[in-house]
């Protein structure tokens, strides 16, 4: 093979990857304003909510929003919690609920599922959260 030939291919592949790098970025921080968004306009409002109405009934939790994280925590225990993320691994990004049930000192059950799989962050609305957070809450409350 011509040198040249070699050096137009390596020449051509660093280009599409830096450009692929570019995009990625551009996509990430799109995805990260968007996230905020997100927590400020829907998953923050929609936690207090679900607390107020948690401490109306008796059931001892707080909201928290520790660096952009929508979350229902317990007093208790730092392993009781229902949170909302922004899970980056994959691409595109998505929002990912969470939560965590300390069941005895050693066994700690986590669950994860994608808040409206398919659906762009900007586009989730309080509804999406529901058929996550409803049930997470059961279980913080059953333990």
């Amino acid at each position: 093979m011509e040198v040249a030939e070699l050096r137009r291919q390596i020449v051509r592949e660093i280009e599409r990857a830096r450009g692929e790098v570019a995009q990625r970025r551009k996509n990430a921080d799109s995805a990260q304003e968007a996230y905020a968004k997100f927590i400020v306009e829907v998953a923050g409002p929609v936690v207090l909510q679900a607390v107020n109405i948690l401490r109306s009934e008796g059931v001892q939790l707080q909201a928290e929003t520790p660096a952009g994280i929508a979350r229902i925590g317990s007093d208790k225990s730092a392993d009781d919690f229902v949170e909302f993320v922004l899970d980056t691994s994959v691409r595109p990004p998505r929002v990912l609920g969470r939560s965590s049930v300390a069941i005895s000192r050693h066994n700690v059950v986590v669950d994860e599922q994608p808040i409206a799989p398919g659906t762009a962050i900007a586009e989730i609305q309080e509804t999406d959260l529901l058929a996550f957070l409803v049930p997470a809450i059961g279980r913080l409350v059953a333990r």
